[in-house]
């Protein structure tokens, strides 16, 4: 899971990153995270989003531009000499903020295409922040290719005057909280769209949409760039899709009315306009044959853009246009070159991105035969000259070695083909085509059974129904066989009725169960009728049966131990016989709730149950404390910003937060440094990540380490930190 940092405008003070969170998930991906829980709903939701997402860069990895829905594209802000860009934030998050941006070695961990914020004074005393961002960062940290993530940030950070229902009318919508007295001083509420490394259409799920722009319009520079705004300079706003251009707080009242406690129309914004297009190249194919040697190129971009491409051997050529497709086929020479790279030279600057050179795979065939079993693939590669090894992905053969096709056709036998295949050259190439299906019908259809469900004993002239529970039966029909007739004969419903006779009989029935195709099947039954039920028999003694839900917890986890699976129990007595003692609110309970306490050996609990004539069992139960494991990835202190980066795993991901202390000298934790909370894993990971970031964070004077403990049992002792 991906550490999220705050978004760093320069009206954001420090001191807001150490808060109580709610979160929600408004969207299936949505990263969540939250130390207390409050009742959030998104009353008035955003009914836009955010159109497009345009090619990646060949410079650093991120998308060229996002775009809203009226058509406005905004790219990085990404210059250190602008002022319009907050150089002064982008330069505390490079490694290196003296010396110019360059991916990877010097590039900032954290900076934006969309940033807005809006500050109120409450009436606490204390503030109310709302801030959006449109955030490039990465996924772990540090700036490595690949990890590249984008992600679309509505937050709130309120001091609440009490505790109560509250509506925070903002631009994208409108959000309601209730909350209680100890959650309303310091309430924050984060919405993050989850962060998937590449997949930067995620972020076109937030709610930021369209982008806000001051009152005035673009700002533009004489230098031809354009802006949403000056983040220096506060300012009145447009672009709501509901005409709310503000931010407001309002109180809902119990008689029904509202009051409002703080607003503003003000906003800092950054966002600067994308003048480029960029390129997305498609392929990059060559084929030898007797038409010659040839290398096709395909690429996509913005209409009317001048895009071109050449590598080794191949002379930079201007490539064809039809709207935004752009095609060429060039002469290859001798050595069909590795790479090349497509240009789009209308950018400044240009954008340029490298792709290597494959063969071009066709599959001309892909059939399953279910009389047989037989798929058969037949597949071509460009390279007609000397054809490359062509396999089928997924499958193997008897040996369990890739399904090679030999002279281009290859025929299987399985008795599941898949819905499409995928054919791999060894060149580079591949091609998917689904699977056409013919022949007869395949796999079995469930059986038809007949099942009767009733009484098998019943008392003269008692009324009486059977009920059919059969399984795959299109019809049904009921017959008696045996005894005085009782009028069913013929019937057809899912259950019959009638009145047992008046003398104790045999009553002897069929019911024929008709599937699909006519296949049908019979079940008998049969019914005593008698003048005196038979006594039940002597009740067994009671059963217990003891449980732990969960059996394995952290600290502070709700558990609860039942008896309730005990059978013929009419009372209970519960003890702990192992373990740091819990309470027992009532132990003659069926079950009990506790919360998991810090315990080396593990709780046993024992239950003896009694029935109703005097007999009694007993069972027991074990519960074992789940002991947080926790690591330090990072942990680090920059002296000139009084900035601490702290951050690491936990293995318990429930509910759990990460506190970080200076380690005074005797080994005691001096003074709290910040906490973060733990993040969900994503598979196949099983820890959470946690991370703390603090500008204007305690001094460490001479300390060298630092204490790290999780709410949920976990400590580190002695962790080192690095000072820059």
């Amino acid at each position: 899971m991906t550490t999220i940092h705050d978004p760093a405008g320069r009206r954001l003070p420090g001191s807001l990153l150490r808060r109580r969170t709610v979160a929600v998930l408004a969207t299936a991906g949505v990263v969540a995270t939250g130390a207390t829980v409050a009742l959030a709903e998104v009353t008035v939701p955003n009914p836009t989003s955010l159109s497009a997402v345009g090619p990646v860069s060949g410079e650093h990895g991120y998308p060229t531009w996002y775009r809203d829905s009226e058509g406005l594209r905004l790219e990085q802000c990404l210059d250190l000499e602008d002022p319009y860009c907050d150089p002064a934030f982008l330069r505390g998050e490079m490694p290196d903020p003296e010396s110019p941006i360059s991916f990877p070695d010097n590039w900032p961990l954290e900076s934006f295409y969309f940033l807005a914020g809006a500050e109120i004074d409450m009436p606490t005393g204390g503030k109310g922040v709302l801030v959006y961002g449109l955030e490039a960062t990465m996924a772990n940290e540090a700036t490595v290719d690949g990890d590249q993530v984008v992600f679309g940030r509505v937050r709130f950070d309120l001091d609440l005057p009490s505790g109560g229902t509250y509506e925070v009318v903002h631009p994208y919508g409108v959000d309601t909280f209730t909350v209680t007295d100890a959650e309303a001083d310091g309430f924050r509420y984060v919405e993050d769209i989850t962060p998937a490394p590449g997949n930067f259409g995620l972020a076109l799920r937030s709610r930021i949409n369209p982008f806000l722009v001051g009152v005035d319009g673009l700002i533009e520079t004489p230098d031809g760039n354009r802006y949403v705004g000056d983040p220096a300079v506060p300012t009145r706003v447009t672009g709501s899709p509901h005409g709310t251009n503000e931010f407001r707080v309002d109180q809902l009242l119990d008689d029904g009315t509202r009051a409002t406690v703080a607003a503003t129309d003000q906003f800092s914004l950054m966002g600067k306009v994308s003048t480029n297009s960029g390129i997305d190249p498609q392929g990059a194919f060559y084929a030898e044959g007797p038409s010659g040697r040839w290398l096709d190129v395909h690429a996509v971009t913005d209409v009317n853009e001048s895009v071109s491409v050449e590598g080794e051997g191949v002379v930079r050529t201007t490539l064809d246009a039809d709207g935004g497709r752009y095609f060429g086929r060039l002469p290859l020479p001798q050595t069909v070159p590795g790479t090349v790279t497509f240009t789009n030279d209308s950018d400044r600057p240009v954008a340029t991105r490298t792709l290597p050179v494959t063969d071009r795979v066709t599959v001309t065939t892909a059939t399953y035969d279910t009389a047989t079993d037989e798929l058969t693939v037949t597949a071509t590669s460009s390279d007609e000259v000397d054809p490359p090894v062509l396999t089928v992905d997924g499958l193997t053969d008897a040996a369990g070695s890739p399904v090679v096709l030999t002279g281009g056709t290859v025929t299987t036998t399985t008795t599941a083909p898949p819905a499409s295949v995928t054919v791999t050259s060894a060149a580079g190439g591949s091609a998917t085509t689904p699977v056409t299906v013919t022949g007869p019908q395949a796999a079995q259809a469930m059986p038809t059974v007949a099942m009767i469900s009733g009484p098998t004993e019943v008392l003269v002239g008692q009324p009486v129904t059977l009920t059919s529970a059969s399984h795959n039966a299109d019809s049904l029909l009921w017959d008696q066989v045996a005894g005085p007739d009782v009028g069913i004969a013929g019937q057809t419903g899912q259950e019959v009725t009638f009145t047992a006779p008046a003398e104790e009989t045999s009553l002897a029935f069929t019911l024929t169960a008709v599937g699909s195709g006519g296949t049908h099947t019979s079940a008998s039954y049969a019914v005593a009728v008698v003048t005196e039920a038979t006594p039940p028999p002597p009740p067994a003694g009671p059963v217990a049966t003891a449980t732990a839900s969960p059996a394995e917890a952290p600290l502070g986890r709700q558990v609860t131990v039942s008896a309730a699976d005990s059978t013929g129990a009419t009372g209970y007595a519960w003890t702990q016989t192992a373990g740091t003692s819990v309470p027992l609110a009532d132990p003659t309970a069926a079950s009990f709730t506790f919360p998991m306490p810090a315990s080396a050996e593990p709780l046993v609990f024992e239950v003896t149950v009694t029935g109703a004539d005097g007999q009694t069992a007993s069972s027991t139960v074990t519960v074992t404390q789940v002991v947080d494991q926790l690591t330090v990835g990072q942990a680090q202190y920059r002296a000139d910003k009084s900035e601490w980066r702290v951050s690491g795993t936990a293995s318990v991901t429930w509910n759990n937060t990460v506190k970080v202390w200076v380690r005074n000298a005797d080994g005691t934790k001096g003074a709290l440094v910040g906490e973060g909370l733990v993040s969900a894993p994503v598979a196949p990971a099983t820890t959470g990540d946690w991370g703390i970031r603090v500008r204007g964070g305690v001094n460490p004077g001479a300390s060298t380490q630092l204490v790290v403990e999780s709410v949920r049992g976990g400590t580190l002792q002695g962790v080192t930190f690095q000072r820059r």
